[in-house]
């Protein structure tokens, strides 16, 4: 099963594949790695590094942040307020305050590591939330490192969003409800 976020969205397979997909939606981008850690699940990495594991954008929502928000289609072409997640090469940094949850194993030439998901969540919350800079990358110009570690959008941001970016948004993309 796929999820219908129109960036950012999941798959599932398995008995609870529809219960963690649909606890995705546009403003809860994160909704199936939440559900995911309630049901005491892991998260593969499959030759890839920290950079690559979308859960720990949830982590920097848990610790406070507040996601980026974009405009995107859907599916059947309506505009709409979406949460996404931001720079994620700084991830990397966070590897001494996960390596004692990790399992890792070769397979042929693929390094694979497992996390337990909440215990992973939580430690990366932690982490985060005692230093806001763990997370910046090495792009020293990186505005998307800027503005995570600044807290990410401001909460009047995302208010006027959701008022008034909409109308923005489809005047400027021509669009008419």
């Amino acid at each position: 099963m796929r999820g219908t976020h129109p960036l950012n969205s999941f798959a599932a397979l398995g008995p609870l594949a529809n219960k963690l997909i649909s606890a995705q939606n546009p403003t809860h981008v994160y909704g199936p790695i939440r559900e995911l850690a309630a049901h005491d699940g892991r998260i593969l990495l499959i030759g890839v590094e920290l950079n690559r594991m979308t859960a720990l954008h949830l982590a920097e929502q848990q610790s406070g942040r507040h996601l980026f928000l974009r405009w995107a289609r859907d599916s059947v072409g309506n505009v709409s307020m979406v949460e996404v997640g931001s720079c994620s090469e700084g991830f990397p940094r966070l590897g001494p305050a996960l390596r004692p949850y990790c399992r890792s194993v070769t397979v042929g030439c693929s390094q694979w590591q497992a996390y337990p998901a909440a215990l992973t969540l939580a430690a990366a919350t932690a982490a985060i939330a005692a230093d806001q800079t763990i997370t910046r990358c090495s792009d020293s110009d990186c505005l998307l490192c800027r503005d995570a570690v600044a807290g990410g959008p401001s909460t009047a941001s995302h208010q006027s969003a959701t008022q008034n970016g909409m109308d923005e948004a489809l005047k400027a993309s021509g669009t008419h409800l």
